[in-house]
């Protein structure tokens, strides 16, 4: 329960649900503005309530948009995710930041570079011995 002041002075009692914006708009406005969101923040507004949880979960054009506007994904990755049939928020999720990294290590994307400039710029992340130790052992065995 919130107690809202309204424009007399008057204190009226109201639930969280009658002050949930996004889900008061209309789908598509409500859509114009999540996909304003980077991934964290989207993660986090899911994280908010039941609705907004289910409303952004369930949407899988939502993450296609945040997908196709996200730095931090890579695209070839997602065509492989989306090949094999996954939704549009698992491709996001498994590949972004360090997972999407990590990823790309065990695929073998950074393996064998001919120059310095064919490193990419990011291509590296926070890792434990034992992630380190697979992708190791991938490359030796490339």
């Amino acid at each position: 329960m919130v107690h809202v002041k309204g424009s007399g002075g008057q204190v009226s009692d109201t639930t969280a649900a009658s002050t949930d914006a996004i889900t008061r708009l209309p789908p598509e406005m409500g859509l114009a503005v999540l996909e304003q969101l980077d991934v964290p923040s989207l993660c986090r507004a899911a994280q908010t309530c039941s609705s907004w949880c289910e409303f952004i979960s369930d949407t899988d054009w939502l993450w296609k948009k945040v997908c196709q506007n996200c730095q931090d994904v890579d695209p070839q990755l997602v065509e492989m995710d989306r090949a094999e049939g996954l939704p549009w928020k698992v491709a996001v999720m498994r590949n972004y930041g360090a997972k999407g990294i990590q990823r790309q290590w065990r695929l073998g994307f950074f393996s064998r570079p001919s120059s310095y400039e064919d490193i990419p710029d990011r291509c590296m992340c926070e890792m434990d011995a034992d992630t380190w130790g697979e992708i190791l052992q991938l490359e030796l065995d490339r």
